[in-house]
């Protein structure tokens, strides 16, 4: 039997889950909808967060090969934020029941997340890459991560700190956005990759979390709504592109989809939270059950992959044992 491998890229499957968790918790208090769901799906994410962080430092004992080919792949080494970005978002999900073991393990995973995306901007910026390397996945070390780190920030009652996470965030996201679109338009994306876009729609819908967290009842009607704004013209174009998209057979990395539509629904809750109109709330409540359908389709697909044999990538075969 083959050993198998755990990509970084599967923690997206932890940070769906979670963030589909943390919009039921904003549903239960908008809607009164029953709250064991959401801590259901919360536990769910630190499971599946667990079990993955185990995996991943099996990689670095038995393939540290795979390992650090990883850590210097130009694309899946971006991939590498999520870890820190997950235990942001575990963090998250042991507030309301454990606030003070919660805090030490935001800031385990902040200073992580801080360090790792430091270390990659000095790497784009000291390392040669393709024009075809330029894809969403970018956005993961210092923008949609650093955008959670800001946004869970808030949720703590770090708001000083949050503002200045949130503009390392947004303004990566604003320099990057440029680059990244003009590859998408100039070279696209290969069939295999193109569950990327899931990747490209986190940016706007973090934005727009972390900014009414942060603003609070001083957050501005007219950039809250420039930013849901945006962030629904993006998933439009993705629902309009979803033929071109499912042209890739189903992955792992369809859980990419997840995590942006259920932060999107959470922005909008929060703006129906706050009064900006029935019609939003309207528009939340289709988004919200748009995200429960979503995850149980990547779910249904996950689990038939893993009945197969085909949801781990195997890992290689070493040469002496290929000779043999």
């Amino acid at each position: 039997m083959k050993s198998k491998l755990l990509p970084a890229s599967f923690f997206a499957l932890t940070l769906g889950l979670a963030e589909t968790g943390n919009a039921w918790r904003l549903a239960h208090q908008l809607w009164s909808l029953p709250p064991l769901a959401g801590e259901a799906l919360q536990a769910l994410a630190a499971l599946s967060f667990i079990v993955f962080i185990a995996l991943y430092a099996h990689k670095w004992v038995a393939h540290r090969a795979a390992a650090l080919a990883e850590t210097r792949d130009p694309v899946q080494s971006a991939f590498l934020a999520l870890i820190p970005e997950s235990v942001i978002l575990i963090a998250l999900a042991m507030q309301p029941h454990w606030p003070d073991a919660a805090k030490p393990v935001f800031w385990a995973g902040s200073a992580v997340n801080l360090l790792y995306g430091a270390w990659r901007l000095a790497a784009h910026w000291s390392v040669k890459r393709d024009a075809a390397q330029i894809v969403p996945p970018l956005f993961l070390p210092y923008t949609a991560s650093v955008l959670v780190n800001a946004l869970a920030a808030g949720m703590f009652g770090y708001t000083d700190y949050g503002w200045m996470l949130f503009g390392v965030g947004a303004i990566s996201w604003l320099v990057l956005d440029s680059s990244i679109t003009h590859q998408l338009m100039t070279g696209g994306l290969a069939d295999k990759t193109r569950n990327f876009m899931g990747i490209y729609s986190a940016p706007p819908v973090v934005a727009l979390v972390a900014y009414q967290v942060l603003a609070g009842a001083d957050a501005n009607a007219a950039l809250t709504h420039a930013l849901a704004g945006y962030a629904l013209f993006v998933f439009a174009g993705l629902a309009l592109a979803s033929r071109w998209l499912a042209q890739q057979h189903f992955a792992p990395g369809y859980w990419a989809y997840t995590f942006g539509l259920a932060t999107l629904g959470q922005g909008l809750m929060l703006m129906a939270q706050r009064g900006h109109g029935g019609v939003l709330e309207a528009v939340a409540g289709a988004v919200f059950a748009a995200t429960l359908l979503l995850v149980a389709g990547v779910t249904a697909g996950s689990i038939r992959l893993l009945a197969r044999g085909g949801y781990f990538p195997a890992a290689p075969v070493a040469p002496s044992r290929a000779a043999s």
